[in-house]
């Protein structure tokens, strides 16, 4: 008992209110990316929902408990109302974090933003290579010194693939003898069921591979580095007496599609993770019913680890991991199962008690 409570009565008290949405407010694009996990493409058009529509979205989430929204895409600057819909956001209270992959002047959003998030996928050829936008490099990095000269937070998004693994020494470098105040999420693509396919395209996961993508983590340091798919789990020494797992999938996190649909991640935006949509139903109701959201929530709130977990000092931060690295995901079976992040045993991060 902690307080009074159990744990589980404690840990259901800090679900009850989650603190951070993901919405997309189009799937538009105007890149064409080749690993994109969204599979968002300049050639394809979706159908955008009204301004209004997305303002009542904005009272739910609001009442909900809702502190930040983090605006994604698809290109946000392709939704025409893309300003409006962040001025009524900022006038409810809301941080607005706004994903752009920078190629769009962001000058007329910078008063109704709070962060950004700047996607660059490799040392200037490199990424408009990957991005298949000529001058995509050079674009962004003209927004992002207009973003940090407006004293607003920013950080840099780097998919990692076979090619632009060998480059991001490069990139890191360079944004850092140019800039200053900026964190980094280099992350390593895995396979997403709703992205384009690439499997041609990933670096293979194996111990080589790991060591040189921990050499990255370790250049950029801690203070800059934003840990994604529980990587922090991971490799984060605490020990802590309940359990409070980095995932935030149906805890303290929900992801919003440009059609209403909800699920608690982006790796998992499937028919069985289907939690509802806004568009249709009480956002109340599909946070607290919504199946996807059950699924995560009833493996995280049972002990039944794998055993070299349950003997992992770190398993009440990291409970096993991301559930998008597991074996079973990456051979294309989408479920919440007991099975540890593969990344574990490679990079021989098990902690023993």
């Amino acid at each position: 008992m902690i307080s009074d409570f159990s744990k589980r009565e404690l840990i259901d008290l800090i679900w009850s209110r989650p603190n951070f949405a993901q919405v997309e407010l189009t799937k538009n694009c105007n890149f064409k990316c080749k690993f994109c996990f969204e599979n968002c493409d300049v050639e394809d058009k979706y159908q955008d929902k009204l301004p209004e529509m997305w303002k009542k979205v904005i009272d739910e989430l609001y009442n909900l408990g809702i502190k930040k929204i983090h605006f994604s895409g698809g290109e946000n600057f392709l939704y025409k109302d893309f300003k409006e819909i962040l001025k009524y956001s900022k006038e409810k209270g809301l941080t607005n974090l706004i994903n752009t992959n920078g190629s769009i002047d962001i000058s007329s959003i910078l008063p109704y933003s709070d962060e950004f998030v700047f996607s660059l996928h490799g040392y200037k050829e490199v990424n408009d290579e990957i991005t298949g936008f000529d001058g995509a490099f050079d674009r962004t990095i003209n927004n992002i010194q207009k973003a940090l000269d407006a004293d607003k937070k920013v950080s840099v998004n780097t998919v990692l693939i076979k090619e632009n693994f060998d480059n991001y020494e490069k990139l890191y470098t360079y944004l850092e003898s140019k800039f200053d105040n900026l964190t980094y999420s280099p992350t390593m693509a895995i396979p997403c069921y709703t992205g384009k396919k690439f499997d041609s395209l990933s670096v293979p996961i194996n111990k080589e591979n790991m060591e040189k993508y921990l050499k990255y983590v370790r250049m950029v340091g801690k203070e800059k580095f934003v840990y994604k798919h529980g990587l922090y789990g991971l490799l984060g020494e605490d020990e802590k007496r309940i359990h409070m797992p980095v995932c935030a999938a149906g805890k303290s996190k929900l992801i919003i599609k440009y059609n209403g649909n909800v699920y608690p991640c982006n790796f998992f935006q499937t028919e069985d993770f289907l939690c509802g949509n806004v568009f249709e139903e009480d956002l109340k109701d599909i946070w607290k019913n919504g199946k996807g959201f059950k699924k995560f929530r009833s493996y995280y709130l049972n002990d039944n680890l794998p055993e070299e977990c349950m003997s992992c000092k770190k398993h009440n931060n990291c409970f096993s991991g991301c559930r998008a690295w597991t074996k079973s995901y990456i051979q294309e079976d989408a479920d919440v199962k007991k099975e540890g992040d593969v990344r574990c045993g490679i990079i021989d991060a098990y902690a023993r008690a």
